[in-house]
């Protein structure tokens, strides 16, 4: 991937550890490129937010347990329009969706 003569002309220097250094050639040598390239491809082709991948497990988990809610949700509907619930499980549903929705707001405001 080379770049047009001129166009990097800003210079860096920084600190690597020997295993970093390691890495860096490996993964450089296993992409064709050289260091600076390999450098620069990770640097841009990265988003704006990037994100560890324990959180987009984390995210993922959750959008399916929100999803799963959801399905469960729709069934209580289902089954209250059809008059099975009694007051008392309504309260109790109105207990579980308020925890619900203090753990999410608990883990967006740790995760953001």
């Amino acid at each position: 991937m080379p770049r047009p003569k001129g166009e990097n002309n800003i210079r860096k220097h920084f600190k690597l550890t020997e295993e970093t250094v390691r890495i860096l050639e490996e993964r450089s040598k296993a992409e064709n490129m050289n260091e600076s390239e390999y450098i620069r491809y990770l640097l841009l082709s990265q988003s704006e937010h990037p994100r560890s991948k324990e959180l987009e497990l984390e995210v993922m988990r959750l959008r399916n347990e929100i999803n799963k809610i959801g399905v469960n949700v729709n069934q209580i509907v289902k089954n209250n329009n059809s008059h099975m619930y009694s007051e008392g499980d309504k309260i109790i549903l109105k207990r579980c969706m308020n925890e619900i929705r203090e753990y999410l707001r608990i883990f967006l405001e740790k995760k953001l």
